[in-house]
């Protein structure tokens, strides 16, 4: 293991040193230095998701695929992927944050508020690691599982993310199909809970990490589950397909089910899961909606911030469900 951890520090520090470095001197940016320092880290760790989903994940799809055809569809989310998985998109939300959460980070500081660490609440934490990753682990999932609910709750961020649900195709690939508001929304509201219940920056991205990684095999196009107790305990493609299933007039909020990014036990608590359920077609019945389908990515980023603008206006801006 140490072996492994020096390997990947080296390779990061290489990385750094040899491309990212220079252009920050060359730039005058030399104060985003440890940032960038770790932005190295995040895009490896993307390198490592997208060989995870080539193959592993692509190679179940291509064995036990539920839904066939209209491959075409797939070809956008793909570019969704490399620019989130590669940090591209995750760069342009930071920079656009930064501003947004050192003033709250200052703002706490002033009114003197110190983020409790849980390690120094909870006997035991503070010497187990990975105990302590996953207690925080799962109280990140249940602020993103109340963070999904209000994507489906708010009209006007409904019209965001009704982008991630208008692919028919939904694929390993679809996870990262959303619009760059949608994601600068939910990082400034995670980050912020982060913050607040004392997660450490290096805890925060691997959580980020390893519960992407889930996320973008919750979404393969496989009727798979890890059986009758382990799907109560991770969220797999058969449960979280449903929430992606087509809604029909005997089932119109057929979506208000399985909100839990990795963990069900949000969505049983809270009465919103649903197990055993037949495969259905996915994709929206909103003809308006659907039509993403037919656009490229910036043509989707352009019609779904018209969609938000549209739902901001008196009539739209509460809607108390997306339909």
């Amino acid at each position: 293991m140490r072996t492994a951890i020096d390997l990947w520090v080296g390779a990061q520090t290489w990385l750094f040193e040899t491309f990212v470095s220079p252009l920050l001197f060359a730039l005058n940016l030399m104060e985003w230095f440890e940032p960038a320092f770790n932005a190295v880290e995040f895009f490896m760790l993307g390198v490592v998701q997208i060989l995870a989903i080539l193959l592993i994940m692509r190679l179940l799809e291509r064995r036990w695929g539920v839904e066939r055809g209209e491959e075409r569809l797939i070809g956008v989310d793909r570019i969704y992927t490399l620019l989130n998985k590669l940090g591209i998109i995750p760069l342009l939300v930071f920079v656009l944050a930064y501003p947004i959460t050192n003033q709250i980070e200052h703002l706490v500081r002033v009114l003197g508020f110190t983020p409790p660490r849980l390690e120094r609440l909870v006997p035991g934490l503070y010497d187990n690691a990975f105990l302590s990753f996953l207690v925080y682990f799962a109280l990140y999932d249940f602020a993103a599982y109340w963070v999904h609910r209000a994507q489906h709750r708010f009209a006007w961020w409904w019209a965001l993310h009704s982008l991630h649900h208008s692919q028919r195709r939904v694929t390993v690939w679809t996870d990262d199909r959303n619009h760059v508001l949608d994601d600068l929304l939910v990082n400034l509201v995670l980050a912020v809970f982060a913050q607040f219940v004392g997660v450490q920056p290096d805890d925060f991205v691997l959580i980020l990490m390893v519960g992407r990684l889930i996320e973008s095999w919750s979404h393969a196009n496989v009727d798979m589950s890890f059986g009758r107790l382990g799907e109560r305990l991770l969220v797999g493609p058969r449960f979280h397909r449903l929430h992606h299933a087509l809604a029909d007039a005997a089932e119109p909020h057929i979506h208000d089910h399985n909100f839990a990014p990795v963990l069900p036990v949000w969505d049983m608590i809270f009465g919103t899961a649903r197990f055993g359920e037949a495969q259905r077609p996915t994709g929206v019945d909103d003809p308006h909606i659907d039509a993403d389908n037919g656009r490229g990515w910036l043509g989707q980023q352009v019609v779904v911030f018209k969609r938000f603008a549209a739902a901001l206006l008196p009539r739209g801006s509460w809607a108390g469900q997306r339909r």
